[in-house]
């Protein structure tokens, strides 16, 4: 009888433990709701909210694969404007990826922008080479309502307020156009329609002064296309060797750009710019023969060749169909200055074209051929190009 009761008895108590653990399990606490991400709309396609922050987020970006080539073999020969200036090929690769955080404060947007990138190329620096290609900060700003400052692309030829047609021509290199980063402080208005412009104070970096180059800008946008007008003053342009003595002065540099959308023709365009230098500078578009010695008459080095004096770019895109862009461009250079001078070095004169594809087969990727010819005066041209394949994110 004891052991009948025991047994009952501990029966008893397990079913009572039992059921106190599926109470438990029954009166749990519901789990925290996920905070997941959401789409923020306020700046386009693409961004999201930082969970937890009125922050906006866009993470974008591309990778490509081209190989290249160049015609260029002897010191006579113009510089190719693609694949340097050994004759031959080469292959390459980038990866790059865009950070854009924003958000609305009383001030105005409050932004800040970053760039990663890495590139592998095959003659890296004149070098044969496959190693991994090392990751770096290209850029970087932070911005409030008009205000940017960081490192970033030379306002000298960010055009046409931030739209899709920026730079030279309308091909991927863009021609000659005087690209260049640099530390600045500037302030924009104006958006992609009607008038805008900018004013920025730019680090020389090859200068020994407090005082900063100044870039400014203004330009008008609308559905027919944009115009622009920039102006760069290179207040203390430290000069090389040349001719026997230093030339430190100022110069100025001009740009005028027009740009017209081709009614008839959705999705092409014409553009043309002209340069102007009042002697060697930061800013200018450069040239093929940019760089080069300059020589005396017994053959010695007495200098390089710098900006041109002036500079004419013309480019035309055709939208042959939505996923395929034909475009043609065209440049010449007149005689340039010594660098760091005001002194014309005459047979200095130039020119380069170009001839690019851009077809589209399926969304975010693209195949590129692009071939370009530069001929220095009293030089030999020169024909090189690539062809590309990107994928964009």
């Amino acid at each position: 009888m004891k052991i009948k009761s025991l047994i009952l008895g501990s029966a008893a108590a397990l079913l009572a433990v039992s059921g106190a653990r599926a109470a438990d399990a029954v009166m749990a606490p519901e789990p925290e709701p996920v905070d997941y991400v959401r789409v923020c709309d306020a700046y386009g396609a693409g961004f999201f909210y930082i969970p937890g922050t009125q922050t906006c987020l866009s993470i974008n970006g591309y990778v490509w694969f081209q190989a290249a080539a160049s015609s260029a073999r002897h010191a006579d020969d113009t510089p190719g404007y693609y694949a340097g200036t050994e004759d031959g090929w080469y292959t390459g690769s980038r990866v790059r990826i865009n950070f854009d955080a924003r958000s609305e404060t009383e001030l105005g947007t409050l932004r800040g922008w970053m760039r990663l990138q890495a590139d592998w190329n095959e003659k890296s620096g004149g070098a044969l080479g496959n190693g991994d290609g090392a990751v770096g900060i290209d850029q970087a700003f932070v911005q409030l309502g008009g205000f940017v400052a960081g490192y970033g692309e030379s306002a000298w030829f960010y055009q046409f307020n931030n739209s899709t047609l920026n730079y030279g021509s309308f091909t991927w290199g863009g021609l000659y156009y005087g690209y260049q980063e640099a530390q600045r402080v500037s302030y924009e208005f104006g958006g992609k329609t009607g008038l805008y412009g900018v004013i920025s104070l730019e680090d020389p970096k090859d200068e020994f002064s407090y005082m900063p180059n100044v870039v400014g800008r203004i330009g008008y946008g609308d559905t027919w296309g944009a115009v622009a007008l920039t102006a760069a003053y290179d207040h203390d342009r430290t000069g090389q060797l040349v001719y026997g003595g230093l030339d430190r002065d100022s110069a100025f540099a001009l740009s005028a750009s027009a740009l017209f959308n081709v009614p008839s023709m959705p999705g092409s365009a014409f553009k043309v710019i002209g340069y102007y230098n009042t002697a060697d500078s930061n800013y200018g578009p450069g040239s093929p023969i940019a760089g080069l010695d300059i020589l005396n008459g017994a053959g010695a080095v007495i200098g390089e060749v710098g900006q041109p004096e002036w500079s004419v770019l013309a480019s035309f895109l055709y939208q042959a169909t939505p996923n395929l862009g034909l475009i043609v461009s065209g440049q010449y250079f007149s005689d340039a200055y010594a660098a760091g001078t005001k002194d014309k070095i005459s047979n200095t004169s130039a020119w380069a074209a170009e001839l690019e594809a851009v077809w589209t087969p399926v969304k975010n990727f693209e195949v590129r051929p692009t071939v370009a010819y530069t001929k220095g005066e009293s030089m030999d041209g020169t024909v090189s190009g690539f062809l590309r394949f990107t994928r964009y994110f």
